[in-house]
């Protein structure tokens, strides 16, 4: 009987395998017709198992690879390659092209957010980022109104107080230093500064920077509201990875690491649930009492009046409406992501000005400029439109970061009608130079799924010139002969699903740089001045791939200015 069922159990395993072999080879014949064949992908290229791997698999020179940049798209002499999942059969297009990636961003019908890749980091409900269709339309027109002038006027406001405080708890490091520079983890503290500015500017809760240092836990709270936020991002895989039952199972039999891990990560978000839940309340009981004028934050004003809303007519779903588990998850979304993307951009922007110091001393003089006297303590609610023009090159060095370090490396669609992709071929000499562009087109079915290939974008030579590698913030200032490649810029992503929150990242950032660079001289650390050029780029620019491009090595020196 064992052995009917084992020769059973093989040839269910061959048929399986040779129908999985004939799916794939059939998929990859009909990509080769349609454009150039890059190879197999190993690993779904938008899923949880791709980013956990991704520091080391595929190889860098590799279709799929989160560090391949242009370098496939050079060897196969194309701005859109084609690829077949190993397992599912799955034809993939890669796109680093700006004409293929504008079509498919403007065309949401037939390219559609691959959703089902964001469920699981539904886990408070469902959310912005997380929607298609109608519902993301809900979404959208609910947190919308918040990214106004008025509201990045308050960013402004509130990045100079936050600075500002910053600056003040370096002045005590620095004093234990006497003259010396004094090296801190870049990423540290601009985390720091983030998540105080989205939580203010965003959500209202306007605290210190020294108050919110403290690790003691509130009244009725597990956690101090920054541990939580922090434990959160640190449990996030955890989070996304760990089956409900396991939780279950966890806190009724200890099982070894597992259960403290599984329980270490429930504690977590709990914690940040039970600080989102006191915000939600305060608005709430704001809004119900009429008190709209003490609700700068519009972000969070808007969301809380969308439930209430839907919570007085349920019929209002389909309208300017979010049910309590959107609204909760929507927070999450917007503190989280709002805060940890500009930490991580403005983590590469310091390195890079430490690594270009001919560069850190333009943006100086920019900021010496309209600071004569030294950034400002305290700032108004006009000086946003005041000083934001006035830093045109800090804005353009920022851009150039984003352009070089983009906080997401790739975006994937799914291809919902048989449609035709505008692409190039090209040729490239071994100085770069690329040549004979030829526009083709390439047919994609129903099915398929594309990849917007972001970083591989920012890298092709075609828009950015032979020096493309080099960081060159040059290259993001209009002049009489020489406009900027726009669609070739999607840091931000591009079409209807362009970043909401762009604008705020850009005031915040902007405001941190300069600032910065008009109080500290920047510089590499005491470990990498005596190592070459390449080496010290090699080091402070690596970086991680996860939900967000994550830097490894952050840690600069600063020399207060003296004047």
């Amino acid at each position: 009987m064992s052995r009917v069922v084992v020769a059973a159990i093989a040839v269910w395993l061959t048929k399986v395998v040779v129908e999985k072999i004939l799916s794939f080879r059939s998929a990859s014949n009909a990509i080769r017709v349609t454009t150039s064949y890059a190879g197999p992908l190993w690993l779904a290229p938008f899923r949880v198992p791709a980013l956990l791997l991704g520091r080391w698999f595929p190889f860098p020179s590799q279709i799929g690879s989160w560090y391949a940049k242009f370098t496939p798209y050079q060897k196969y002499k194309s701005t859109c390659l084609g690829s077949v999942t190993l397992w599912g059969a799955e034809p993939t297009l890669w796109i680093a092209d700006a004409d293929g990636i504008k079509f498919v961003t403007g065309e949401p019908t037939v390219f559609q957010k691959d959703v089902e890749a964001y469920k699981a980091l539904n886990f408070y409900g469902d959310n912005l980022v997380g929607t298609e269709g109608a519902d993301w339309k809900r979404h959208r027109k609910v947190a919308n109104p918040a990214f106004n002038e008025t509201g990045n006027a308050f960013v402004w406001m509130e990045t100079v107080r936050v600075v500002n405080e910053w600056f003040s708890q370096l002045a005590v490091t620095q004093a234990d230093h006497g003259a010396e520079p004094i090296t801190i983890d870049a990423m540290h503290d601009l985390v720091q500064v983030t998540l105080l500015v989205i939580s203010s500017a965003g959500f209202g809760r306007r605290a210190s920077l020294q108050d919110d240092l403290s690790t003691a836990p509130p009244p009725g709270h597990l956690m101090a509201f920054r541990p939580a936020v922090s434990a959160a991002l640190h449990r996030l895989f955890t989070k996304v990875l760990t089956p409900e039952w396991l939780y279950t199972l966890a806190e009724r039999i200890n099982i070894p690491v597992v259960s403290y891990v599984v329980q270490d990560t429930q504690h977590a978000y709990e914690a940040l649930k039970l600080h989102m839940l006191d915000l939600i309340s305060l608005f709430r009981a704001w809004v119900i009492e009429g008190k709209v004028s003490n609700m700068d934050a519009g972000l969070l004003r808007n969301m809380v009046e969308a439930n209430m809303a839907m919570q007085e007519d349920d019929s209002a779903h389909s309208n300017k409406s979010l049910t309590d588990d959107e609204l909760l998850s929507n927070t999450f979304t917007f503190l989280l992501a709002g805060h940890e993307t500009s930490a991580h951009s403005l983590s590469f922007a310091v390195a890079l000005l430490a690594l270009y110091p001919d560069i850190q001393r333009k943006i100086f003089e920019e900021a010496l400029q309209l600071w004569p006297d030294g950034v400002p303590t305290s700032a108004s609610a006009s000086s946003y439109k005041e000083s934001m023009p006035k830093l045109p090159y800090t804005l353009a060095a920022f851009h150039e970061t984003i352009r070089l370090f983009p906080a997401i490396v790739r975006l994937a669609k799914v291809v919902h009608a048989d449609t035709v992709i505008p692409a190039h071929r090209f040729t490239t000499n071994a100085q770069g130079d690329v040549s004979d562009i030829q526009e083709i087109s390439v047919p994609v079915k129903t099915g398929s799924t594309v990849m917007i290939d972001m970083l591989g974008l920012h890298m092709n030579p075609m828009y950015w010139g032979r020096d493309v590698a080099e960081f060159k913030p040059e290259r993001f200032l209009d002049t009489e002969s020489y406009r900027w490649p726009r669609d070739a810029f999607v840091a931000f992503s591009a079409g209807p699903r362009n970043c909401i929150g762009q604008r705020f990242a850009l005031t915040e950032s902007v405001c941190v740089l300069a600032s910065l660079v008009r109080t500290y001289e920047i510089s590499v650390p005491a470990d990498l001045q005596a190592a070459p050029f390449e080496e010290q780029k090699r080091i402070m620019l690596s970086w991680v791939p996860g939900i967000t491009m994550t830097p490894r090595k952050s840690f600069v020196r600063l020399q207060r200015r003296s004047s």
